[in-house]
């Protein structure tokens, strides 16, 4: 990290820690994510029984019912195939299988399938030094000029410039290609998804084309892949490491065309030699990151024939090879990489072998069709308003200075998206067309939805040219001391984010407290250990005011959980 980046980090830290004023990015907010359709996937995949691929109704319920009752997990969406057949899905809660969604970094296997094309047309070398690819561009480090595009496959480039940094960075190619390096390029593995950015930039430049319209002419319009979103750096190219939004049967296409070496109904895509490097492990990661090593850019299975697509927070594809069974997911856990029990259950279900098929199984059929039906939240009835809303129809107004960072989205997805709220002034409760409507008022915007009750209501709420599909459940309740609730949940349907809001009645006026999933625990645990090392420690010292344990989880708690006292305004 240079100085300037530093500085510049430094001083957006600060400006997220300090609650009193809204967070004032470096940046200006993109605001490139349009509205993303709810619609079927176009050229589905084939569905079948589980007992015509040789897998039983029983045994895909049980792993779906132990994926519900754990409670660190947060699924949002699981599909289970095997030789290519869809034989089960499953969404929960308010999310919906038709919602283009967010990859994280299991993007970054996309990036690889491109440069795999690349190769196979002759128009890329692994074996080529980035430094001739990009010949005359940025203060080229000596040792950079070893670098391969090999070593940015393999997370081997050694290059310290990093997703967090480019967020205050808008010549992203520059500052890579003049960034401190941390031993020779090609010899340990550091993951970093700006290797895979370059990569991006690479296929850009080779193709004359973005990466995405590569993609588009070469796998997503032969394999009937639609409404895909790849965010952009500030320079308008694909971030490659991060920023796909792909729908969860569309993914599933993407993983089979691996786990089918290249193949496509029929037509070659891509290459099995491709493939086959791309799944033989070129890097050992840390222990701790999981039972997986290293491929291009796609994880392999340590002690399995398997391979992962994966983005933090739950986003999984998962292939295990010698039973051609593919399981992919989303979730809205607290953790990164390989980290959480999911891994465990999928390869206590599926990492073993199965026959070619079973005997038909009506009964069992019509039971895992009923449970994975019933963890969706739109499969119970609509609920109707009762006379507990009362105390909640009318505005609330925040303090001055009261909410000046606090917003309806949340914080994760500010940071992601450099978005950042321009704080809350009141809120409000109304009855539109028999459903709850939260009137939510910031600074900048004022923002309107219906809470469906029994069952979620969707609509598209817009912050500042990044518009979500937002799934929003409430109920009118009480807390242990008898104050009345309204409790609502809104789940972003295209992220893993979930905002959570209570409104508490209390005879004077509301208190409003809000938290969010993925939140507290992830955060505080990277805050934590940022305060153990000795290049974060100092920098968090001064942008937060503190590094003892029980100052950070404060800090983390005024960042995603406020609490704010709202005073009555009259009936609306």
């Amino acid at each position: 990290m240079n100085l300037s980046t530093a500085s510049r980090t430094f001083q957006l830290l600060s400006r997220i820690f300090d609650i009193r004023t809204p967070t004032e990015p470096f940046l200006p907010p993109a605001g490139e994510k349009g509205p993303l359709p709810l619609r079927e996937a176009q050229q589905p995949l084939p569905r079948a029984t589980p007992e015509s691929q040789g897998i039983s109704s029983r045994h895909i319920q049980r792993f779906l019912e132990e994926l519900d009752r754990d409670g660190e997990l947060y699924p949002q969406d699981v599909l289970v195939l095997r030789n290519g057949h869809v034989l089960c899905q499953a969404a929960w809660g308010g999310q919906d299988l038709r919602a283009v969604k967010y990859t994280f970094s299991a993007c970054k296997s996309v990036v690889s399938l491109a440069v795999g094309l690349l190769a196979d047309d002759g128009n890329l070398s692994l074996d080529e030094q980035v430094a001739d690819i990009f010949d005359g561009e940025g203060s080229l480090k000596r040792r950079l000029r070893g670098m391969t595009v090999e070593d940015l496959l393999t997370m081997r480039s050694g290059a310290l410039f990093t997703e967090a940094e480019a967020l205050t960075e808008t010549d992203w190619v520059r500052r890579f290609l003049s960034a401190t390096l941390k031993g020779e390029p090609g010899t340990e593995f550091a993951y970093n998804s700006l290797n895979t950015y370059m990569l991006s930039v690479i296929v850009r430049r080779r193709s004359g084309m973005a990466l995405t319209d590569f993609l588009q002419e070469r796998l997503f319009g032969p394999m009937g892949i639609t409404d895909v979103l790849w965010e952009r750096c500030p320079m308008g190219v694909e971030k490659g490491g991060w920023g796909l939004y792909i729908r969860a049967e569309d993914l599933a296409k993407l993983g089979q065309l691996v786990m089918d070496g290249g193949m496509w109904r029929g037509e070659r895509l891509l290459s099995r030699s491709y493939l086959q490097s791309a799944l033989t492990p070129h890097a050992v990661p840390p222990a701790s990151t999981g039972d997986f090593n290293y491929g291009y850019q796609i994880w392999v299975g340590r002690s399995e024939n398997t391979f992962l697509f994966n983005g933090m927070l739950g986003q999984n594809v998962l292939g295990f090879l010698d039973s051609s069974i593919l399981v992919v997911s989303h979730a809205g856990a607290d953790t990164d990489f390989q980290e959480s029990r999911y891994f465990e259950i999928v390869s206590r279900y599926f990492g073993g072998r199965f026959p070619a098929r079973l005997p038909e199984d009506p009964a069992a059929q019509a039971s895992l069709a009923d449970a994975a039906a019933g963890f969706s939240a739109y499969s119970r009835p609509p609920a109707a308003l009762d006379g507990r809303e009362a105390p909640f129809l009318r505005s609330f107004t925040a303090p001055d200075g009261a909410a000046a960072s606090v917003g309806l989205l949340p914080v994760a997805l500010q940071a992601l998206h450099n978005n950042y709220a321009a704080g809350l002034v009141s809120v409000a409760v109304s009855v539109k067309s028999g459903l709850p409507e939260l009137i939510y008022r910031e600074r900048d915007a004022l923002r309107r939805l219906p809470v469906g009750l029994g069952r979620p209501a969707v609509t598209q709420l817009d912050f500042r040219g990044d518009v979500y599909q937002v799934a929003a459940l409430g109920r009118f309740t009480h807390d242990e001391e008898e104050r009345p609730v309204f409790y609502i949940r809104l789940e972003f349907l295209e992220t893993p984010c979930v905002r959570i809001i209570k409104l508490i009645w209390d005879g004077d006026g509301l208190l409003l407290r809000q938290r969010e999933t993925p939140g507290i625990p992830y955060v505080f645990e990277k805050l934590r250990t940022a305060a153990q090392s000795a290049l974060y420690k100092p920098l968090l010292l001064v942008a937060a005011g503190g590094a003892e344990e029980d100052y950070l989880r404060f800090k983390t708690l005024q960042i995603l959980a406020p609490e704010v006292r709202l005073i009555p305004q009259g009936p609306d």
